[in-house]
């Protein structure tokens, strides 16, 4: 076990001495100086000096307490303000060890004591019974409340947990549709300058500065994905760019480059959308466009359509390309588009088109 911090036993120390100091003075005033015993002050400087071990060592607070308080009763034959350091003692028992196990059994031995010490001292009384249910209901009220925090604090753990894994799932669907974006725009560039390279080396050199600029531009990306990997991902990491239907048109125009065939089709209102639903849609077009470069075949072209509305932003993106195998699984890619979708309650689909190509769509809710 860790040593408890200095701090923590100097305030323990600090209690315990003026829980001693008030149940003493507590002692001599509610009681008559010359029906006292002299051991009433000692016995309340015990009980209340008990409270110096309550986090260390809550059991032997306890049984101090009732220690003295049972002294108390059998040297004075009537009780005082020392009676509260029992209850106490047991609640502190109570939050250190909230599980019934370890709280009950010292909470009956202590009302037994109690009885017993009490019966010897003045014969049997009523008295008792607000007493015992007082030294009974002090522990379960104070572990019921510590299994309360214990519960409060572990759901918040989880919770953080949850917002971990969450962002380190949205950091690597970045990584993969940045990633995957670069090469298979790379992979075009390169196969159109591979095609001119000895008829035309301007067009060859054109495609060879592309390729730079992508490759430039996806490392940047990255390396921001990366940063925010390297500072936790938490709340206070500056996060990355994010994408937005804005920068839509710049994409097609890059895959346009490339050698794709791209058509672009906005329609809609003009209001923004939430970032976050632009930068799902930004990168559903993205993906799809990249799987088109990587699957759809040689000489494939896409057709991209965004619809704004009040509520909602459609995205469609359709290639007349050679389309997937039936029983193809989702990749990373299709799985990534569809739990972007998700995350925002929107709807998503993906698969061949019966006319041939491929076809992505998806919906997602937009309140801009």
């Amino acid at each position: 076990m860790a040593a408890r911090p200095q701090h923590d036993q100097r305030l323990d120390v600090l209690t315990g001495m003026f829980a001693a100091a008030v149940l003493v003075t507590a002692t001599g005033l509610a009681g008559d100086p010359g029906e006292l015993s002299w051991a009433s002050y000692p016995l309340a400087a015990v009980a209340g000096l008990a409270f110096t071990v309550r986090r260390r060592a809550p059991v032997a607070t306890v049984v101090i307490a009732v220690a003295a308080v049972a002294a108390f009763l059998l040297v004075n034959g009537d009780g005082g303000p020392i009676f509260a350091s029992v209850p106490v003692a047991l609640a502190c028992l109570g939050l250190a060890r909230p599980a019934p196990r370890d709280w009950v059994p010292w909470a009956l031995a202590s009302v037994l004591v109690l009885s017993a010490a009490s019966v010897i001292a003045v014969g049997l009384s009523l008295h008792e019974l607000p007493v015992a249910l007082l030294v009974l209901a002090a522990p379960r009220i104070a572990a019921d409340r510590s299994r309360a925090r214990i519960l409060r604090e572990n759901a918040q753990e989880e919770e953080a947990a949850r917002r971990l894994v969450e962002e380190r799932l949205r950091i690597a669907r970045e990584v993969h549709d940045v990633v995957g974006h670069g090469l298979a725009t790379i992979a075009l560039r390169a196969g159109v300058a591979d095609h001119v390279m000895t008829r035309d080396p301007r067009e060859a050199q054109e495609a060879l500065r592309a390729i730079r600029q992508i490759s430039t531009e996806a490392l940047e990306d990255l390396g921001a994905l990366l940063g925010v990997l390297r500072a936790g991902g938490g709340d206070g990491a500056e996060r990355s760019p994010v994408p937005d239907l804005e920068q839509v048109p710049r994409l097609v125009d890059g895959m346009r480059r490339a050698g794709m065939e791209v058509e672009l089709e906005v329609d809609g209102d003009e209001d923004g959308v939430p970032e976050i639903v632009g930068a799902a849609a930004y990168r559903i077009v993205q993906e799809a466009l990249t799987n088109v470069a990587r699957h759809a075949g040689d000489g494939a072209g896409a057709r991209v359509r965004l619809v704004r509305r009040r509520k909602r932003v459609d995205v469609d993106i359709v290639d007349d390309g050679r389309g997937a195998p039936a029983d193809l699984p989702d990749g990373r890619g299709i799985a990534g588009m569809r739990e972007r979708s998700a995350a925002l309650g929107g709807s998503f689909e993906a698969g061949t088109r019966p006319e041939g190509g491929f076809r992505v769509a998806a919906s997602l809710p937009s309140s801009g």
